[in-house]
């Protein structure tokens, strides 16, 4: 039962860092693989101070990593199994049903 209680608690955590509609739409956009900094705000219309406090939520969670070119810092999801769960999201929400 522990390790069921365990597991239990790191997706509630998951679930909740998403919970909040621009970190799961920059984690969507992540999805479909590294962005930079401009690239995220650009593609998502969101305020650069909203969009660094969003990415330090996600990188405290461990959903996304960074690495820095020159000036630039480049983000992408660093958790396998987040990946899975927004492409979860994403198939179940997002996809046009013809």
């Amino acid at each position: 039962m522990d390790d069921l209680q365990a597991s239990v608690f790191r997706v509630a955590e998951l679930l909740k860092t998403l919970s909040h509609s621009d970190r799961l739409l920059i984690a969507c956009a992540l999805a479909k693989g590294e962005m930079s900094v401009g690239q995220i705000q650009s593609e998502l219309s969101i305020y650069q101070p909203n969009l660094s406090r969003h990415l330090t939520v996600l990188k405290a969670a461990r959903i996304v990593t960074f690495r820095k070119e020159g000036l630039s810092v480049f983000y992408r999801l660093s958790d396998e199994k987040a990946g899975q769960v927004i492409a979860a999201l994403h198939h179940i929400y997002c996809e046009r049903k013809e």
